[in-house]
């Protein structure tokens, strides 16, 4: 089991220092969508492995209005921090209905995602981008329409300067559901 840790003090040090450890990808929008600001930062994995899995949480206008959520993970097979966040069971998941819904951009390269059944309050999408899942999970579920825009996700161990320059908000409730510890 890997322990799973939220940033509670100085999220900006806690992305700078995910970004420079991580064996997975630290995906930021660039750019963000209008009005959102990064809400969290979590991580799962143990000081002999580095991090296994990043979450990094968005906050923002819902297209439909009120505020929305959106938690990008990149995680390691196996680890099970998508399917949490997500509200589905086991670590991976499991086999994905016949064609995508939504498409993101993934370090330059167009990325499938596709829609999992998940509890009413969220919708969840699931893609792979360099070689680990890429899990996008939103509060409320129209906060979907968000991917009808062209999202752009950047690698912030590849380009640190976009993590220096986003702006920080209030904390993010829903990276707290997680375990205290995942595979």
């Amino acid at each position: 089991m890997s322990p799973y840790r939220t940033a509670v003090f100085s999220r900006e040090q806690a992305l700078h220092a995910l970004a420079t450890s991580s064996t997975v990808p630290v995906w930021l929008p660039e750019p963000m969508p209008v009005h959102w600001y990064v809400s969290g930062v979590g991580w799962a994995g143990d000081e002999r492995t580095g991090p296994r899995a990043s979450a990094l949480a968005l906050a923002g206008p819902c297209p439909l209005g009120g505020p929305a959520e959106m938690i990008l993970v990149a995680e390691a097979p196996g680890v099970g921090l998508g399917a949490r966040l997500a509200g589905i069971t086991g670590l991976d998941p499991q086999a994905l209905p016949g064609v995508p819904e939504a498409k993101v951009e993934a370090a330059g390269h167009p990325t499938a995602m596709w829609p999992l059944a998940v509890p009413p309050d969220r919708a969840a999408f699931v893609g792979e981008a360099r070689g680990v899942w890429l899990w996008l999970v939103l509060w409320p579920a129209d906060a979907a329409l968000i991917l009808l825009e062209h999202l752009v996700l950047r690698d912030v161990r590849d380009a640190p300067e976009i993590g220096e320059r986003s702006f920080f908000g209030a904390v993010s409730e829903h990276l707290t559901v997680a375990p205290s510890s995942v595979r």
